[in-house]
């Protein structure tokens, strides 16, 4: 019996088909699935939601982008969010539609995400708490690590 791994390695395999229990995914979940890359509603009011695959070849990971019907081609009226539930797209992330509890909840649903996961808000610098740096002795390039919080 051939691994998915060898069917892929495979290259006298045109295409392999893999069927999912529906009962165990949401209806938003599916959508993303069936059509990734592209706008679905998200099951919410007038929000569209579009799930882009990885990219390993640029270092992109699976993300949900998120915005109402009439905005799905503003990107700067739409938030973003990555797998690893960090913004994707800092430079045009709206962070008035990132507040909304229901566009959270999409982003969450559509990433697989458990309903206590707290996905990246901070929308300046200022809200930085602040910054812990382990060697700053160090010549290696120095990672920061925040804290982020989610206003209630």
């Amino acid at each position: 019996m051939k691994t998915f791994r060898e069917y892929l390695a495979d290259e006298s395999v045109g295409y392999i088909v893999v069927q999912l229990p529906e009962a165990g995914l949401s209806t938003v979940v599916q959508h993303a699935i069936l059509d990734e890359g592209h706008w679905v509603p998200a099951g919410t009011k007038d929000w569209m939601l579009r799930v882009d695959a990885e990219n390993p070849s640029i270092k992109g990971q699976r993300h949900v982008h998120i915005a109402r019907e009439r905005h799905v081609n503003s990107k700067n009226m739409q938030a973003a969010w990555n797998q690893d539930t960090t913004r994707h797209d800092k430079s045009s992330f709206n962070t008035k539609v990132a507040s909304v509890s229901a566009v959270q909840d999409i982003a969450r649903n559509a990433l697989g995400l458990g309903d206590n996961v707290i996905l990246e808000d901070l929308s300046q610098a200022g809200q930085l708490l602040f910054e812990s740096v382990d060697s700053l002795a160090s010549k290696a390039p120095v990672t920061p690590y925040f804290l982020r919080v989610r206003n209630s």
